[in-house]
């Protein structure tokens, strides 16, 4: 007698779990059970569903919408009559569902926590973009990019001469920058420090050697890695091609 009226409760709890294991995923679930600082939520779910299974009599498994007989068919009116055990395990079901809603608040609130520092660190780069930023222009004076070495304005625009082409590296401010290992290059024509993989001065003897052919394709590699990174905002004024072509 009991059988059909458990299986069909069984099923339904099924029906439950797999729902809330596609709303949370199978592997929170699993935890949730597994976890013994978890086990108090799901005791709460399970324990009414056991208490409901034996203590119920016959009446309580009867059908939930009970048949009309034959005479009470004609009747223009239609009775429903719902039975306490539906309303218990609607109750059972609902507290379950709440309880794995519940188990995955840990994660809501981290993901929102990472999003609203993803959004914060997305305003802190375009302030940066916008004190860095500087009107690009036709020509550039070699004496006009010391102005901005980072020295005097550390959130400002960062110029560097390369093959010609004036580039504002302020992303690369700790490399470029007035701290970072290549300081030196910053607001100047740095073509010959890239080409050389020098980071100190030349003498003027060393200045008057032209650049050999593994120096010149040493620069060549430097120079398009700056300029698939930084922004050209210019050409370096009096600059020779000859001295660096291939």
């Amino acid at each position: 007698f009991f059988a059909p009226r458990l299986s069909r409760l069984f099923l339904f709890a099924v029906v439950v779990f797999a729902h809330a294991t596609t709303a949370v995923g199978p592997a929170r679930v699993s935890v949730a059970v597994l976890d013994p600082q978890k086990m108090m939520p799901s005791a709460f779910v399970i324990a009414p569903l056991v208490v409901l299974t034996a203590c119920s009599s016959s009446r309580a498994f009867s059908n939930v919408v009970r048949r009309p007989a034959p005479a009470e068919r004609r009747r223009l009116d239609t009775k429903l009559d719902v039975e306490p055990a539906a309303i218990a395990a609607g109750a059972v079901a609902a507290a379950g569902a709440a309880t794995l809603w519940l188990s995955g608040a840990d994660d809501r609130a981290k993901r929102s926590e990472y999003a609203e520092r993803e959004a914060e660190g997305r305003a802190r780069e375009e302030e940066r973009e916008r004190l860095a930023y500087i009107e690009p222009r036709e020509a550039w004076k070699e004496e006009e990019l010391r102005a901005y070495d980072g020295t005097s304005d550390e959130h400002g625009p960062l110029l560097m001469a390369v093959k010609g082409d004036v580039f504002n590296v302020w992303r690369g401010r700790h490399f470029y920058g007035p701290d970072g290992e290549y300081r030196i290059m910053a607001g100047r024509d740095s073509t010959r420090f890239l080409a050389k993989n020098r980071l100190e001065e030349e003498s003027d003897d060393e200045r008057a050697v032209e650049l050999n052919i593994a120096e010149r394709a040493n620069l060549e590699a430097w120079y398009w890695t700056i300029k698939n990174k930084y922004q050209i905002v210019g050409k370096l004024e009096g600059y020779d091609s000859k001295s660096t072509e291939m």
